[in-house]
């Protein structure tokens, strides 16, 4: 494989069919398809069904793409760190956070992380901490933020901060910020979860059972826009990491009260297979510091013991 054909069997998958591939690579169709045809013999398999709908790939297809999908993303990355040893760092760094900590983190981090370094470009994915997981194991991102609740096979974490969860409810139930919940309580009460695996519910799941309880859900949802709207609304209550609300509860749309005895810790996770490039190490570095100032300014609390 080099980079032409790799250019070429990406080029087919896009556009479906050979034809609209070669016109855009502004090659002849037949030459196009001799590539492809030595691709295919070079791994011994074939990679696309040829039929009616046009070119898909097969399981084999989807798993050669997958993986020169972070190939690709290296030899980028590679480019960028080459050209940051004398000039001002360049490249890309590809950084993963869930919805909860999304508020309070993302913008000031990636606004101050411009301002150090504008030669380099920001890919953010916001997606649950068990998907950035595997997007960081699998080289597909840098740097994440996930939680100690999420297996660690794949990617080296560090601790960032630990905090409370808390119990939402209806601005009107007006629950207060200064009075704790007892985690028992919470068997009695109607929930809106997000769904299984999601380690936010598995930390609820994990806390009852201490207790020999289990969480009275009413609704699941897989957003945390929707849990809080459907809290809003009057359906229920739901279970969030204080970050997650933040803005909700200045705006008096929700109020919230801590759950004695269940936190949470995040984590910055990196892969542990590889190195990071120099955009992704100045990216990591300036994470660990901002959750170091959330502990200093009593945001989170210090994981240490």
């Amino acid at each position: 494989m080099d980079q032409r054909k790799i250019k070429f069997f990406f080029s087919v998958i896009e556009h479906g069919n050979l034809s609209s591939a070669a016109q855009a690579l502004r090659v002849s169709q037949p030459t196009l398809s001799r590539q492809i045809q030595a691709i295919e013999e070079e791994f011994q398999t074939p990679l696309f069904v040829r039929g009616s709908r046009g070119m898909l790939l097969t399981e084999a297809g989807k798993q050669l793409q997958e993986g020169l999908q972070s190939i690709e993303r290296q030899l980028r990355l590679l480019k960028g760190d080459v050209a940051a040893v004398t000039l001002e760092p360049a490249g890309e760094v590809a950084f993963g956070i869930p919805p909860s900590p999304r508020g309070l983190i993302a913008i000031p981090l990636i606004k101050k992380f411009n301002a150090a370094y504008p030669r380099i470009v920001v890919r953010i994915v916001e997606e649950t901490s068990g998907q950035l997981r595997d997007l960081v194991a699998n080289g597909l991102l840098d740097v994440a933020i996930t939680n100690s609740s999420e297996p660690t096979h794949g990617i080296g974490a560090q601790q960032l901060g630990r905090e409370r969860m808390m119990l939402i409810g209806p601005a009107s139930e007006k629950l207060s910020i200064r009075k704790a919940t007892p985690l028992k309580a919470l068997a009695g009460l109607p929930l809106i979860l997000t769904m299984r695996p999601n380690s936010l519910r598995l930390t609820i799941e994990n806390g009852m059972g201490l207790h020999g309880l289990q969480p009275n859900i009413r609704f699941e949802a897989n957003t945390l826009p929707l849990m809080t709207d459907l809290v809003i609304g009057g359906l229920g209550y739901t279970v969030l990491p204080m970050c997650g609300v933040r803005s909700l509860l200045k705006q008096g749309l929700v109020s919230a009260s801590p759950i004695a005895d269940l936190s949470i810790t995040w984590l910055v996770a990196r892969p542990k297979a590889r190195t990071l490039g120099v955009a992704a190490e100045r990216f990591h570095e300036m994470l660990c510091e901002f959750g170091r100032k959330l502990v200093r300014d009593g945001v989170w609390q210090d994981t240490a013991p």
